[in-house]
């Protein structure tokens, strides 16, 4: 009886071995939006039901990523839920990021003459995917009430001409664009 008890045993240990062996190691894909500069929080998942999530980069995300991810945001590509309507133009950014999340619901500290605390969660990129063509909105001019440009740009050469290095090399930008069928 006490064989069988351990043969049990290691067999049940070994479907569970297994069957974590058989689960994505990489995360799940979710839409990002950034607000852009707010006095709260500003990053945003969507899940593929619509579902919206706060979120804290964790800083031990992908260094590759996270190089891409902050050029984006120097380049004010900051993702949307979908195609946009601004004054007529109808444009959209989307970014896929891959990650996991690292801990459940958390709310920033909130005092006198702060921001309201806030809902998040801390999420861990291990991939990051761009879609072509995307547009973004250039200032034309200092004045911030003044025109502004859209630009269109149907890869990363036309975004960031020098590329973008870690530790020195070139990162390949090729691997974060989305396919179509990648994005949807």
């Amino acid at each position: 009886m006490k064989d069988e008890r351990k043969t049990v045993h290691h067999l049940s240990m070994l479907l569970l071995v297994l069957f974590g062996l058989a689960l994505p190691v990489d995360g799940e894909d979710f839409r990002f939006r950034c607000m852009g500069e707010t006095t709260g929080l500003c990053d945003f998942l969507r899940d593929a039901a619509g579902k919206e999530t706060t979120i804290k980069i964790s800083p031990d995300s992908d260094p590759g990523c996270l190089v891409l991810f902050k050029a984006l945001q120097t380049k004010r590509v900051y993702g949307t839920k979908g195609w946009e309507n601004h004054e007529g133009a109808k444009w959209k950014q989307e970014i896929i990021l891959t990650g996991v999340f690292l801990s459940p619901l958390k709310w920033t500290e909130s005092g006198p003459n702060t921001a309201p605390s806030e809902q998040y969660r801390d999420f861990k990129i291990t991939g990051l995917k761009v879609q072509f063509p995307l547009s973004r909105f250039v200032d034309a001019t200092d004045d911030p009430t003044g025109p502004v440009i859209m630009e269109t740009h149907f890869g990363f050469d036309s975004l960031f001409p020098q590329g973008l290095r870690l530790s020195g090399k070139l990162i390949d930008l090729g691997k974060h664009t989305a396919k179509k069928s990648d994005a949807e």
